[in-house]
């Protein structure tokens, strides 16, 4: 009886929270929900955009704290592409629910590489407008009717963001990128009332190393990484991957550990069929909360195009 009166009250601390953290989002909403960065950078880096030449049709889905009530959940679905050469375009549309808090967004990538001799270096930029509302529970006897933000918030908000972001590659073996998500947001829609509103010009970034070892005689790669998140209105995390994969991506394997306060777990599942490939994760977290929840499930489908090739030289 004890230990049920303790799951309840630690239930609605934690539905408390995740209240409270959804009002944030209003205001701090912000790329970096994926774990798959990793595998796939443009989920946030728009450096990426373009960048392996061809064009990608991507979606990812992340369903996070799974079996908790209300529990957060994110859809993306992206384009990008590279034309002439050098030049990368892209668009990007999520959806995030968290209770009863919905963000949509979309956004316009643009990026430039260079191609030098052993080096692939890709700079981009991103403009983007965000909604944020909540449904209507006005009626909840635990909310405030009075509150300014809360009616507002029914109402929705519009924001504009701008991010900016560096990718590169080194021998197609080194790859590294440098993402400031969100390092422009306004919103475009006033707050009536004398309310105190979060700062916008937190700084917020993403930095991502690896490198692909070759082992050419079994056809098996090797992918260690890390990734450096401070992200605005989130915790400092580290995230350390290693990926496997063989017979070109046929299959792919990997675990992952991430440091910080939501440090966590993952096991990594992927294939290649053709031109698509499917890459698929399961997280824990490490912390109690994770005796209320069955994990985090996230998938991605990535669908490569062929860009064109360069013809190739008459022999004489």
């Amino acid at each position: 009886m004890k230990k049920t009166i303790q799951q309840y009250i630690s239930l609605f601390a934690v539905s408390a929270m995740m209240l409270t953290g959804s009002f944030q989002t209003a205001f701090a909403q912000e790329s970096g929900y994926f774990n798959h960065q990793y595998l796939q950078p443009i989920l946030i880096n728009v450096g990426a955009t373009g960048f392996q030449g061809d064009h990608q049709l991507l979606a990812g889905y992340r369903h996070a704290w799974s079996d908790f009530p209300d529990a957060p959940r994110t859809f993306t679905g992206i384009y990008h592409g590279s034309f002439a050469d050098n030049l990368g375009i892209g668009f990007q549309l999520m959806t995030d629910q968290v209770g009863v808090a919905r963000t949509n967004f979309g956004q316009l990538n643009f990026a430039y590489r260079l191609n030098m001799e052993d080096v692939k270096l890709s700079f981009g930029i991103s403009a983007g407008l965000q909604t944020f509302s909540i449904s209507d529970i006005r009626d909840d006897q635990l909310i405030d009717p009075t509150d300014v933000l809360l009616n507002e918030a029914l109402d929705g908000y519009m924001f504009f963001n701008g991010s900016f972001g560096v990718y590169g590659e080194v021998e197609e073996k080194l790859f590294f990128g440098l993402s400031f998500p969100d390092l422009i947001k306004e919103r475009m829609t006033n707050i009536s009332g004398n309310i105190n509103v979060p700062d916008f010009n937190t700084f917020s970034y993403a930095f991502l190393l690896g490198y692909r070892f070759n082992i050419e005689n079994y056809d098996f790669t090797v992918e260690p990484s890390i990734t450096v998140k401070d992200l605005r209105y989130s915790p400092f995390l580290i995230d350390l991957n290693l990926k496997l994969s063989f017979l070109e991506e046929q299959l792919v394997g990997g675990i992952g550990y991430t440091l910080g306060d939501n440090s966590r777990a993952s096991l990594l599942l992927g294939t290649r069929i053709n031109q698509l490939r499917l890459y698929y994760s399961y997280d824990v977290s490490l912390g109690e909360f994770q005796d209320y929840n069955n994990g985090s499930h996230e998938l991605t489908l990535v669908y490569r195009i062929p860009g064109k090739k360069a013809p190739e030289a008459v022999e004489e």
